[in-house]
Formats: C-alpha cells, sequence, structure tokens
C-alpha cells in the first residue's frame, strides 16, 4: 500500500483491476497525465476485481512501492490489494476522498477525451456524466447510494447504475451495441417480415 498524499483531491479515479497487466501500466500512466493537464489534483484508487496476474504489483511499482524508488513514479496511487469480491467500485467509492469520482473498468479501452467535458457537466450542477463503454464521472456523496445497490462488472455495471440512478441528474452520452440476434431467431424474424 502507497501512503497517501494529505491534502484532499479534487478527483478520485477508482480502477477496477482485473487481470490486465499488459495494459495497466499504461492506463495508470495516461490517467495521471491527462489529469496533471487539466490541473486538477487527483488521486488513483487501484481496486482488486479478482486480479490474480502481475496488474496490482505493477500498480504497486507506478505508485513507488516497489525498489528503486526514483523518477516515474505516481504518489497519487493508492493500491487496495485485497479482493472486492465484486464490488469494486463501492470499495473504491468508499475510500475515495475526493468530491468528484471517475469510476473505470480497466478490462475496457478508455478514452480520456471527453472527460474535460464531462467534469464541466459536474461542475455545472449534474450529480452524474455515464459516458457508454468508457468510464463514469459523478458526484461522490450524491451517488454513493446508487453504488451500493448496484453491482456488477464493466457493462452489467453500468447498466444497473443508469437505473438506478434515474432520480439524480445524469448525462448519458452514447449508445449500447445492440446484441445479434440469435441465428435459429433469423429465419422466424425473415418469415414474418414477408
Amino acid at each position: 500500500m502507497s501512503q497517501r498524499v494529505h491534502s484532499q483531491p479534487e478527483l478520485s479515479v477508482v480502477v477496477a483491476v482485473g487481470d490486465q497487466e499488459d495494459s495497466i501500466g499504461h492506463l495508470i500512466r495516461n490517467v495521471a497525465a491527462h489529469l496533471s493537464r487539466l490541473g486538477r489534483t487527483f488521486e488513483i484508487l487501484i481496486v482488486n476485481a479478482g486480479c490474480s496476474d502481475n496488474s496490482l504489483s505493477i500498480a504497486s511499482v507506478l505508485a513507488g512501492n516497489g525498489s528503486g524508488k526514483g523518477s516515474g513514479k505516481i504518489p497519487e496511487i493508492e493500491v487496495l490489494a485485497r479482493d472486492s469480491g465484486g464490488r469494486a467500485f463501492l470499495r473504491g467509492t468508499s475510500e475515495a476522498r475526493g468530491d468528484v469520482i471517475v469510476l473505470i473498468d480497466a478490462g475496457k479501452p478508455v478514452s480520456l477525451a471527453p472527460l474535460a467535458w464531462a467534469l464541466s457537466r459536474i461542475a455545472a450542477g449534474r450529480d452524474a456524466v455515464v459516458l457508454r463503454g468508457r468510464y463514469i464521472v459523478a458526484r461522490r456523496l450524491a451517488v454513493l447510494p446508487v453504488i451500493v445497490r448496484a453491482a456488477g462488472p464493466g457493462v452489467l455495471f453500468e447498466a444497473v447504475f443508469e437505473r438506478r440512478a434515474q432520480e439524480l441528474g445524469i448525462d448519458i452520452v452514447g449508445s449500447r451495441p445492440r446484441r445479434p440476434l440469435p441465428l435459429l431467431l433469423r429465419p422466424v424474424l425473415r418469415f414474418l417480415a414477408a
């Protein structure tokens, strides 16, 4: 575990990490660099979401917890190594110190380009912005009750979050890919459509 920076950050980025040792270092560096360019104070909480590879070790090295402390370390990283039992976003949100959280599933490709826009929507009074297939940006205290009731990994969590957050002021950007029709159903539908 890394030692946390003492000042309260503006943003807490919660990253649910499974087996992503090939990409986790790149993701963490990109998030830290992007938030630094935006001029935001932040913390990055790396939460064990069933990780069985070296992903958490890589995050610990980036945080400066390994031997050879030197340049390239990101002191804003906190590694929550205990398995969260499928509730990584709840664990991370509970540990977060920032007023605004960003929930990222490390198993999905992440484009940080719309993050500044999402943060501007939060600053304008929205409780949450769901960037479908990417991440969720939200006011931590407003969405904590929703996160407590929502469970599941990645896309499943996102869909449950959207349904349960309807009473909040949320913006939803993007669409979900439609599921393809089962092969057995296609001829029946073609017959009915004819």
